[in-house]
């Protein structure tokens, strides 16, 4: 069976993309594991990764995107055809125009010409929106009633897309709730101390939006950063601090986008903290962060990660996603840093650290409803399988 992907990222420094890549062909084999899957995957990277050799009875085949080339419309639109159904996860918040309309354009193409070759179209759990351009709006809007099977993965993503365009869609949650993982691949060695892990997010430290404040934080997340280890070190008897990057760029260790790089700056400042190693897939990371008993951070997915694998989380959010997404599962535990000071942020981040099992206890109820409205999704993809 040929199944068609876009928006799926099969290598990337950022292992929240990688995630959803993971998690989706995982569901596949799960859902009909003696099926022989020929997945294509229409991207404009020139390299699979490891997912080929993580998959060993799945087929794949890169489609590189080239919209300047004036075959590739006749080409991609005969790749379409014959597949069974088509996946798109426009890598999880990219249904919009927060990116640029140029991006939306390249990235709407391709839905586009899904629905025209006539292959079912699936819009997989994502976030929807915002829309400032009004001609990008409608043309999602058009889009998503065009498609076969649309989710969201969160109540306001739903909401937007009824107001701009009075359809209602499903709601499920975000795939990456169902990444596996295996928590004894990492083992840790003071089992005394309660371990709570830190991610420092590159994009927030001293990315280029960051410089820009582009996201328009009302917390210096530097200065945050720093005031929650230094709470932490002041009771080292108490808690072990493990800096944990979810955007790890072996090839190009100096970038921006690298927060293996940032984390290792926080790690020289505070040696007393532990360094986690350079993660090359989600599952590792994934397996990483469940051995913590707290998780603060500001990458979605290195939160999911903590969340779905029963780890107290406290989500930092600079996007609207986090406060929709851990908003529609009841999980309220989040530091919405473009709404409060930074005396605010690190007075919450304190006061449920030290209230951290109830956030477990909570955090376990909002990971079943994530499953819950996954298994919905999951029954609508194994419909088609059949």
């Amino acid at each position: 069976m040929k199944i068609g992907l876009f928006g799926f990222d099969f290598v990337s420094p950022n292992k929240g993309c990688e995630a959803l890549t993971y998690t989706v062909l995982s569901m596949l084999e799960r859902l009909n594991p003696k099926e022989k899957y020929e997945i294509v995957n229409f991207t404009y990277n020139d390299d699979m990764g490891e997912i080929p050799t993580f998959f060993p009875k799945m087929r794949f085949k890169r489609f590189k995107i080239c919209l300047k080339d004036p075959r590739f419309t006749f080409k991609a639109l005969q790749e379409m055809k014959e597949c069974k159904f088509f996946m798109d996860a426009t890598f999880g918040d990219g249904f919009s125009d927060i990116y640029g309309v140029k991006w939306n354009i390249k990235t709407d193409l391709i839905k586009q010409l899904v629905i025209m070759s006539g292959t079912t179209l699936v819009l997989v759990p994502q976030t929807y929106g915002p829309y400032s351009h009004k001609i990008m709006g409608k043309w999602a809007m058009k889009i998503i009633r065009n498609a076969g099977i649309v989710y969201a993965r969160d109540d306001a993503s739903a909401q937007y897309v009824k107001e701009l365009s009075r359809n209602e869609i499903k709601v499920a949650s975000d795939l990456a709730f169902n990444l596996p993982y295996d928590q004894f691949a990492y083992v840790r060695k003071n089992r005394s101390k309660i371990a709570v892990g830190v991610n420092i997010s590159s994009l927030l430290w001293d990315g280029d939006w960051a410089s820009q404040n582009r996201f328009g934080l009302t917390v210096n997340y530097q200065e945050f950063c720093k005031r929650i280890i230094e709470y932490l070190l002041e009771r080292n008897n108490q808690y072990e601090i493990h800096l944990i990057p979810h955007v790890v760029n072996e090839k190009k260790p100096e970038s921006r986008a690298n927060d293996y790089r940032a984390c290792e700056e926080v790690h020289q400042s505070y040696q007393e903290t532990i360094l986690a190693p350079m993660f090359k897939n989600p599952i590792e990371a994934k397996s990483y962060i469940s051995n913590m008993d707290v998780f603060t951070g500001a990458r979605m997915h290195a939160t999911i990660g903590a969340l779905s694998s029963g780890v107290a989380t406290i989500p930092f959010s600079y996007s609207r996603k986090f406060e929709g997404l851990f908003g529609s599962l009841d999980y309220h535990y989040v530091i919405s840093a473009t709404h409060i000071t930074t005396n605010e942020a690190v007075d919450s981040f304190i006061m449920w650290l030290n209230d951290y099992e109830t956030l477990k206890i909570k955090g376990m109820e909002a990971s079943h409803m994530a499953i819950e409205r996954l298994d919905q999704f999951e029954d609508a993809i194994r419909n088609i399988l059949k």
